[in-house]
């Protein structure tokens, strides 16, 4: 409680950021320093780009539908109001992702983001905090995991319609604004968790140990960052704004940029500062912000080499982008890794083709099918 009182401010702030998609247009026109009026999408976002809700379009190639708890989803104890998006026409086993809300915010004011991964072939799991004001960045990190456990047990209900259709082992954890943080909390939870994918975070640790004590109507609080306190190393996308410490000067330290530096220099990471970008401009997906976070995913999530050039490339809207990835120099058609483009090669495709599997290096043509049209290809470079 001490902490919440000492942020409250801040923390008002963020509830404006978390429903401006609640508001109808002459509502919206009330509050034009924090949220604006979107004409295409029909509806209110925040001053930055942040919508939030989802229109429904997705953006992707695949149709999606989802599963509420009243049709059968499990109502996980640490957290509230789960919905799973799912692509209908994509390629199983899906990999999933579970994203939760800022300040204030419930699991619709994600539904965007749940409804752009799903229309790019994954599932992915919308959730509120029980206490959208009082539950703290870990609670939020226990909802995630809560999250991920919810899933599994989908995969194996006999009347879902992604019966057996979920991959149960790979999982991707986010959120925006508090759940941004959160997500690094369930990182530190969860270590087979494989990325995080982290929209203009906030976090709160506080360690009397590590961190400078200080005083709020004399009670004693110490909050800081630093690298002891954020020691993970799954893959980190971190979007924050450039003038996002303006409006929240009170998280001065604990911020998108701040995650970054103190990340492990072990953990592959990336900071993405969108130019003239406030709170909201990883709020919702669109534009750059999009692109970089399907490469990122396509890169460590489905194991697609070919995306890891593409992040090392600086975004146009950014002012600042960093990262320590490095990327492996592949030989097209080289199935099995071994810097060779041979038989073998073709036999790994034989057996992944009657498997009815799916594995991206063998991919040759990039279609999102592996088939006889792969084989042919890797014959011709052989050849060549």
């Amino acid at each position: 409680m001490k902490n919440l009182l000492y942020l409250l401010p801040i923390l008002l702030l963020n509830v404006l950021y978390s429903e401006c998609y609640e508001l109808n247009q002459s509502d919206c026109a009330l509050y034009p320093q924090y949220c604006e009026w979107n004409e295409v999408a029909n509806q209110c976002q925040e001053i930055g780009g942040g919508g939030g809700g989802g229109d429904g379009s997705g953006d992707g190639p695949y149709q999606y539908a989802t599963i509420t708890e009243s049709q059968g989803l499990r109502n996980g104890p640490d957290y509230r109001d789960g919905v799973l998006y799912y692509p209908i026409d994509g390629n199983p086993p899906f990999k999933s992702v579970v994203i939760t809300p800022g300040f204030g915010g419930g699991s619709s004011s994600m539904g965007s983001w749940g409804a752009f991964f799903a229309s790019h072939g994954y599932t992915a799991m919308t959730i509120g905090p029980n206490d959208e004001i009082n539950d703290s960045h870990y609670q939020r990190g226990e909802g995630l995991i809560d999250g991920i456990e919810t899933i599994r047990q989908e995969n194996d209900r006999v009347s879902s319609p992604l019966y057996n259709l979920l991959d149960t082992e790979s999982f991707t954890v986010s959120g925006y604004s508090m759940g941004g943080g959160a997500s690094h909390n369930a990182a530190l939870m969860d270590g087979s968790i494989k990325a995080v994918v982290s929209l203009n975070p906030t976090v709160l640790f506080e360690d009397c140990d590590l961190c400078p004590s200080s005083s709020y109507e004399g009670e004693i609080f110490c909050i800081c960052l630093v690298p002891e306190l954020i020691e993970h190393y799954i893959p980190s996308l971190i979007f924050a704004g450039e003038i996002e410490i303006n409006e929240l000067e009170a998280y001065a330290g604990l911020l998108g940029q701040d995650v970054y530096v103190n990340l492990p220099s072990e953990t592959d990471k990336i900071l993405f500062e969108g130019a003239g970008g406030g709170h909201g401009s990883a709020a919702s997906p669109g534009g750059e912000v999009s692109e970089y976070v399907l490469a990122f995913m396509n890169y460590y999530v489905m194991g697609d080499d070919s995306y890891c050039e593409s992040l090392l490339e600086t975004p146009s809207s950014a002012s600042e982008y960093l990262t320590n990835i490095t990327c492996e120099e592949s030989v097209q058609g080289d199935v099995n890794g071994d810097e060779l483009v041979n038989v073998q090669d073709i036999v790994l495709i034989v057996n992944l083709i009657l498997g009815a599997d799916y594995d991206s290096p063998a991919d040759i043509n990039s279609d999102g099918i592996v088939n006889v049209l792969d084989i042919v290809q890797v014959v011709n470079i052989i050849l060549n």
